[in-house]
């Protein structure tokens, strides 16, 4: 008789880190006008200010003790990469 969960999809648990959280890169610090925590849909997240122009999100660790409006040093933040079974890796500010 064959075990029924063998062909059943797993569902993965909670997100979890993947390696050590690194510093941002010279190239990465130097591309960004500024960054700056703000409230978003499902929390806090970092608004970078692009220097090319426009800017993008990364969302703020649950563990950073920043409030929005601050401003992130990029030189003293850390990128915590998260991953899950089945799901694309997914980034964090810690701050």
């Amino acid at each position: 008789m064959m075990n029924i969960f063998a062909n059943l999809r797993t569902y993965a648990g909670k997100w979890a880190v993947k390696g050590e959280p690194r510093n941002f890169t010279q190239e990465e610090i130097n591309a960004v006008r500024e960054a700056v925590v703000v409230s978003s849909t499902y929390g806090l997240s970092v608004c970078f200010f692009m220097k090319s122009g426009g800017q993008t999100y990364i969302p703020l660790s649950t563990t950073s003790q920043k409030g929005s409006g601050e401003v992130i040093d990029l030189a003293q933040a850390k990128l915590v990469t998260l991953c899950k079974e089945g799901e694309s890796d997914i980034y964090r500010v810690e701050a």
